[in-house]
């Protein structure tokens, strides 16, 4: 009973060294500390902003249209950073986005505090944000697996994916916190001050010199990345549903709102609850991650896909019956972690398909993606308005398990790691 007890023990302690198994290099230790740091700070940021514009003008115009213009240069530029980022060093480039996201986080801290503030000057900061946000994301990603070894690119983007949900759960409570008792411009100036953490992180790396080829120009180099993923299948496919999910499917938190007023009956503060439930699914999904082997990678992506389309039509049906909140706040965790499990196991997949002189290319048109959650708010805010909220997850969550149906006949046959 006691050789049990201790060989149990064992197999939870391998697991949990498993599940954190990246941090043990130096590189990719500096840049986790690093960017969880500045993500932080990002999300406080983001916070004290919005309430900024919405104190400033008291319109919800004006807030849609501040987080469209830090939104839309994704769709302009991130191709055009991933192409950089197969040209030249990734970690310089990385160096020279965070310290442009720095200056200007740290010229809106400056205009809060002398009062010089305003909408427009706001709205114009947020552009060039978004423009910086473009380069460092898909950079980011491609620097990840030349700070690990090749067996290691797994649990490193799943610690990747584990510390953003971190951050997406401390950075609005830690702004909240902060806009309440020191105001608006501290909060600005401490994001501001994050940012040092990143930039020591990469200065202090010691990563070999890899010498990349440029000799085509930076259109010939994107159309070959275009190309490169197009004859590609498998990644191809990999693709094409994540583009589904993102468009679709992440939008699902749009009309959290709707549910936490007009079927649960809640205040601001309870709809709060309800999004930071969602992403703490989405943390216990990431480091459920960690632990998964590169050989179940595309079982975890079909498992994923399934379940969230599944989970959301369980939640439509449940609230027009019922509105037991516990039942809906077991399911937001589940939302969450398959979300997640899906985005992080996608992501694992095409890093270890992808021949690392694509890297960049391919990676971007991950987050080139994410300009299409613009389009799935529209969509699901238009199902919502005609028929109801429950209806529209409903019919989303049908769409999503009819594609999982497709999904898994197009790669039957394929292997999603190398």
């Amino acid at each position: 009973m006691t050789d049990k007890r201790h060989t149990g023990q064992a197999v939870k302690q391998s697991k949990l060294k498993e599940m954190f198994s990246s941090l043990k290099y130096r590189n990719f230790r500096l840049l986790w500390s690093g960017v969880v740091i500045s993500t932080t700070g990002d999300f406080i940021e983001l916070v004290a902003l919005n309430w900024l514009v919405y104190e400033l003008t008291g319109s919800a115009f004006y807030l849609g249209m501040f987080n469209l213009a830090r939104a839309l240069p994704v769709l302009f530029f991130t191709l055009i950073a991933g192409t950089l980022a197969d040209r030249y060093e990734r970690r310089k480039l990385m160096l020279y986005s965070q310290g442009t996201a720095m200056i200007l986080s740290g010229i809106l801290a400056f205009l809060a505090f002398t009062g010089r503030i305003n909408v427009y000057s706001l709205i114009s900061i947020g552009i060039l944000q978004g423009v910086a946000n473009s380069f460092n994301l898909p950079i980011r990603q491609s620097l990840i697996p030349e700070l690990v070894p090749r067996d290691q690119i797994a649990n490193a983007i799943a610690l990747n994916g584990a510390f953003f949900n971190l951050t997406l759960v401390l950075g609005p409570a830690l702004g909240g916190i902060i806009i309440a008792s020191l105001g608006v411009p501290l909060a600005l100036l401490i994001n501001a001050l994050s940012f040092i953490a990143v930039l020591w992180a990469l200065f202090s790396m010691k990563i070999p010199r890899i010498e990349r080829k440029h000799d085509k120009t930076l259109f010939e180099s994107l159309k070959e990345g275009i190309r490169y993923i197009l004859n590609h299948r498998t990644i191809l496919t990999i693709l094409s549903f994540y583009f589904l999910m993102i468009a679709i499917g992440m939008p699902y938190n749009t009309l959290l709102p709707v549910f936490a007023k007009d079927y649960f009956h809640l205040e601001a503060s309870g709809y709060g609850f309800l999004f930071a439930i969602g992403s703490l699914g989405g943390l216990l999904g990431a480091l459920a991650a960690g632990m998964r082997n590169k050989e179940h990678v595309k079982k975890a992506t079909t498992y994923a896909f399934t379940g969230f389309g599944s989970l959301l039509i369980i939640f439509g049906i449940a609230a027009l019956f019922t509105n037991y909140i516990f039942l809906f706040v077991l399911l937001l965790v589940l939302m969450g972690f398959s979300l997640t499990t899906f985005y992080i196991s996608n992501n694992t997949s095409i890093q270890l398909l992808v021949e690392d002189a694509y890297r960049g290319r391919v990676v971007s048109t991950i987050f080139l993606g994410l300009g299409l959650t613009s389009i799935g708010n529209f969509f699901i805010g238009t199902l919502a308005e005609l028929f109801s909220a429950p209806v529209a997850y409903i019919i989303i969550g049908g769409i999503l398990m009819v594609a999982s149906l497709f999904f898994m006949y197009l790669t039957r046959e394929s292997v999603f790691h190398d």
